[in-house]
């Protein structure tokens, strides 16, 4: 039988002077859910280098595995929502790396992050009983706004979705080869870092401030900019 989840076991890999922080997701339960000791650990580390200054990237890793043993629902569901709303309001650039099979909290998790890299070998699902134990909400509310209506649709209704397709549909940033999705997300993220940290603030609020204006509001934006850059 696996053991339970160990935090002293250091999800977080942060080599000194390393602007990227990345968090090793373990596999989840045969119900879609992660371990309880676990989520208390990855929130204290998101936490941690979203205070950071030096921490400009956070990447997360998410690889199918052998199932790992969970607290009751009742003790995760709440952190697994605080860990993924870190994720999805984080201040700094977020990447997933999807490495097999990924549903569940799991997939939640991966599509709160602003990039995701999937190796070949990657297969999304909304599998119907990880949907009848209530751990695809988050994923399914994301699909439902990244894909389109078709798509959506034949993932609730339990389709799977491989990696080529997804990419071809927007949802992914990259496909790489397999065993090298994680390689490859962390090349991403490294060059991602080499901007200045108020670039990278920046550039994410401008995207964000896209979908509530006009045009016509944007181009003023952008006209204060360069007369500001021209004083």
């Amino acid at each position: 039988m696996p053991s339970a989840f160990d935090p002293a076991d250091a999800p977080l890999c942060e080599p000194a002077d390393d602007p990227v922080a990345l968090l090793e997701l373990p596999a989840a339960d045969p119900a879609g859910g992660l371990p309880g000791a676990f989520l208390s650990a990855g929130i204290e580390v998101v936490s941690t280098a979203l205070r950071d200054p030096q921490v400009r990237v956070i990447v997360l890793s998410c690889r199918a595995g052998a199932s790992a043993a969970t607290a009751a629902a009742s003790d995760t569901l709440d952190a697994t929502h605080d860990l993924l709303l870190a994720l999805a309001e984080s201040d700094k650039p977020t990447l997933a790396a999807l490495e097999g099979p990924i549903g569940g909290a799991t997939l939640g998790l991966a599509l709160a992050c602003d990039l995701l890299v999937a190796s070949q070998a990657t297969r999304l699902h909304l599998a119907m009983p990880m949907q009848r134990a209530g751990r695809c909400a988050a994923a399914a509310w994301q699909l439902a706004r990244r894909l389109p209506p078709q798509q959506a649709m034949a993932m609730a209704l339990g389709c799977e979705l491989d990696a080529v397709r997804a990419h071809a549909l927007g949802l992914l940033h990259e496909v790489a080869p397999p065993g090298l999705a994680l390689e490859r997300a962390l090349a991403l993220a490294r060059r991602i870092a080499a901007a200045p940290a108020s670039d990278l603030l920046e550039a994410r609020r401008r995207l964000a401030r896209c979908a509530s204006q006009t045009l016509a509001q944007h181009l003023d934006e952008e006209r204060a900019r360069w007369l500001l850059g021209r004083g």
